[in-house]
């Protein structure tokens, strides 16, 4: 994984309700601008899903890929 942060955005989504987090999500002591880049990112490799192209989309939820990629963070 590139960075912490992406660690902490895919594990909180992991265990985030069915439904997806909405902007609570941005929050993080690193900042919302810091987050909302991370989650863009992850919308673009696929482990997000992404209704729309462009805009920051609530709820936010892991698509089957991120879902595989939070849970290579869970302990065995």
């Amino acid at each position: 994984m590139q960075s912490e942060l992406e660690k902490v955005v895919l594990t909180r989504l992991l265990h985030a309700h069915p439904q997806g987090l909405g902007k609570e999500i941005l929050d993080d002591h690193r900042g919302a601008e810091q987050v909302e880049l991370c989650i863009k990112n992850l919308r673009e490799r696929g482990l997000i899903h992404s209704p729309e192209e462009g805009k920051l989309v609530y709820p936010v939820k892991l698509s089957s890929a991120g879902v595989d990629a939070a849970k290579a963070f869970e302990p065995q």
